[in-house]
């Protein structure tokens, strides 16, 4: 066990061991369950934070955001030893029977990573916010893999940054190390897509189910096949919404959520243009969709979402955390006004 002091409020179990050798933070309502081995120079673990059953992590700096988890049997460290620094966002999971494996990996807020799921290579990770990974995904970073916010990937797919396994020595023409991009609100839908080594996915492009993507995606555009084909002109992933589109749905998404949930519990207003704060509602917290673009003003207690900008400043009240996840799984995704990128 570590030398440094834990708050007298976190249990740890007998079967687990916590070694932490430079920098301790223990957030409020932690849980870490049995058999846990956790080596670390640093580890912080943010309010809410679950570390399950039988999981393993040997990271020199480990983070784990506010109310995120790793679920049981996770193995996190890189492929030889300890990886360098592993960072997990709020609001995240890594589903049960998971590995990652890779010295630096960085994932945002709201990123589901399904079970079974196995992450790995010698090079550095770097995944969003609001990311979506099916269960039975293999994310290879063998060379630099980077994902941007919002992108989904569905169930038993595949990204690979290399392609080798022939013997060179025997004169094996197959040999490739490159890193691969996909980039923000790119959708692998289905199952059984494999991704090539070196290729960049543009924004809001879609890859149709059981594809192989061999060469790059222009943005907004939609390939299929094996290897994948353009059929951007049978289907269009996206099509352009005004400011004043985007404020009318917003409306109706917000109707739908006010009634689900307990009455007088939060206020909502749209406002197109924001104003000052002083033109609101007193009552705190409150939630705000504007128009107005980032930007964001920080008024405490007040969550501005930017239906222009996608962004939201961060306060994580109770009703922001509900309407977040409310709207990211398909009606609307926003990313933190203070960190658009994960770095």
């Amino acid at each position: 066990m570590s030398s440094l002091v834990f708050p007298a409020e976190l249990s740890i179990p007998a079967s687990s061991r916590v070694d932490v050798r430079k920098h301790l933070a223990i957030g409020s309502r932690v849980v870490i369950g049995e058999r846990v081995r956790i080596s670390c120079d640093s580890l912080v673990l943010a309010d809410g934070a679950q570390i399950e059953d039988d999981v393993t992590i040997d990271v020199r700096e480990f983070s784990l955001g506010a109310e995120s988890r790793v679920e049981t049997r996770c193995r996190i460290a890189a492929m030889r030893g300890a990886a360098d620094r592993v960072r997990i966002g709020d609001f995240s999971f890594l589903g049960h029977d998971s590995k990652l494996l890779v010295p630096i990996a960085i994932i945002g807020d709201y990123v589901a990573i399904q079970h079974h799921a196995l992450l790995n290579g010698r090079k550095p990770l770097l995944m969003g916010h609001n990311c979506w990974i099916g269960q039975n995904c293999i994310l290879n970073a063998e060379e630099n893999l980077t994902i941007g916010n919002n992108v989904g990937i569905g169930a038993y797919s595949s990204v690979y940054t290399h392609g080798y396994f022939g013997d060179l020595l025997e004169g094996s023409q197959v040999f490739k190390v490159a890193p691969v991009v996909i980039e923000d609100d790119v959708w692998i839908l289905g199952s059984y897509n494999v991704v090539s080594p070196g290729v960049v996915i543009g924004e809001k492009a879609l890859v149709l189910t059981g594809s192989n993507v061999t060469r790059d995606v222009p943005s907004n555009h939609t390939v299929g096949g094996a290897p994948a084909r353009d059929m951007t002109d049978r289907l269009v992933p996206y099509r352009p919404r005004t400011v004043a589109e985007k404020i009318e749905m917003v409306r109706g998404f917000i109707a739908e959520f006010v009634e689900s949930q307990p009455e007088g519990a939060f206020v909502v207003v749209v406002r197109e243009e924001l104003g000052s704060e002083s033109d609101l509602p007193a009552e705190r917290p409150l939630l705000v969709f504007t128009g107005t673009e980032s930007p964001l003003p920080r008024w405490p207690g007040v969550t501005i979402f930017s239906v222009a900008s996608r962004r939201y400043t961060k306060w994580r009240t109770a009703p922001e955390i509900a309407m977040m996840s409310f709207l990211k799984s398909y009606r609307a995704r926003f990313v933190p006004d203070d960190e658009q990128v994960v770095c």
